[in-house]
């Protein structure tokens, strides 16, 4: 089913349960969080979310409020309570925007917070890996890469087989 066939009912229905499958998707035992980098897009998404919360419940209100001042709603409480009601909805709307805005700020600076962290261990900038803190440095004795921890180029404190070798001369 595509969105253009869908109603904004269905569509708010497939988001609703699109977040349950997350919810399931990061549970403990669960496989939706392999690397840290998952957990960065997943926030940086929800983030998106938030973002675009606000405007869908503007437009919410603004389709009410339209209907409410063409005299097309009621209540089966009576003409006070929809008054009522539909004061109660502007406000709490208005609030659900405040905390969808504060939600997004709070989610961006996650995802800023995440952005540099990876996993050890995966052959992907580990420390131990890059002693000397330039990734692989290339020995300019042999013209080969290995985790030297030297200054490069080459100098007298590398430790590769082929200095090893060249000094024992």
């Amino acid at each position: 089913m595509t969105t253009e066939t869908m109603t904004a009912a269905a569509l708010a229905d497939r988001a609703a349960e699109t977040i349950r499958s997350l919810n399931y998707a990061t549970l403990p035992d669960a496989s939706g969080l392999v690397f840290p980098g998952d957990a960065y897009s997943i926030v940086g998404n929800l983030s998106t979310l938030a973002m675009r919360l606000p405007q869908a419940l503007h437009q919410v209100r603004a389709f009410i409020d339209r209907q409410h001042e063409n005299g097309e709603l009621y209540s089966d409480q009576g003409p006070d309570d929809l008054t009522a009601r539909i004061a109660s909805f502007r406000g709490t709307t208005g609030d659900a925007v405040r905390v969808a805005e504060a939600l997004y700020a709070a989610l961006d600076e996650a995802h800023i917070a995440l952005s540099p962290i990876g996993a050890r261990g995966h052959g992907l900038d580990d420390e131990e890996e890059e002693p000397c803190g330039e990734g692989m440095c290339q020995c300019c004795c042999i013209g080969t890469l290995h985790p030297c921890g030297c200054d490069c180029p080459h100098d007298d404190d590398c430790d590769c087989d082929a200095c090893d070798a060249r000094d024992q001369y």
